[in-house]
């Protein structure tokens, strides 16, 4: 899938005109949408983008959603403490839901300190296979968390419009992951 990283792009128009058939420049939004993957001179659009906007994802993405109740982010505590994790796949533009899991791991954190290391490595071991964390709240374990996933904050409260919040930003979540994968090799 080809996508133009909103974020990046500047507005400069090079894509288009060298790519017409493939990319159009929305000027009231301030960047270009890719109308259609299947002409040859997207390749050209892809390399010729000064600010490399122009972005073909490949990757699919597992992400891990804190729920209590299946509908909404958790929202009156860290994600850690979510009841379950709804656990979404991410390919081709589609977010599906592939299972939810219950944090065996809940009740045993209550007691626990607040930004204990048990809370994450509890918290963690339920995400296995899991490349992104998204929560409303994630609290001070953040920063061990970062560690194994990426980490996104969404102040939406339902998980249906996170899941179109996720698909606006894939650029940047994919960015994330591949600047993780890249701190793991060195």
């Amino acid at each position: 899938m080809i996508l133009v990283d909103k974020n990046q792009c500047v507005g400069c128009g090079i894509c288009v005109s060298v790519c017409q058939e493939a990319v159009t420049l929305e000027v009231e939004k301030g960047f270009a949408e890719i109308v259609t993957e299947s002409v040859d001179c997207i390749r050209k659009a892809i390399t010729a983008c000064p600010q490399n906007a122009i972005k073909e994802i490949k990757d699919k993405l597992i992400f891990a959603i804190g729920t209590d109740d299946h509908k909404t982010i958790k929202s009156n505590d860290h994600v850690g403490q979510s009841l379950y994790f709804q656990i979404f796949e991410y390919s081709e533009g589609k977010m599906a839901l592939k299972e939810t899991r219950e944090n065996p791991k809940f009740k045993e954190d209550e007691t626990r300190v607040h930004g204990d290391a048990g809370k994450a490595k509890a918290t963690a071991s339920v995400l296995n296979g899991v490349d992104v964390l998204i929560g409303k709240i994630m609290g001070p374990n953040i920063v061990r968390l970062k560690n194994q996933f990426v980490c996104a904050i969404i102040r939406e409260k339902e998980i249906t419009a996170a899941m179109d919040i996720i698909k606006a930003n894939i650029c940047a979540i994919v960015h994330e992951k591949n600047k993780q994968n890249s701190k793991e090799k060195s």
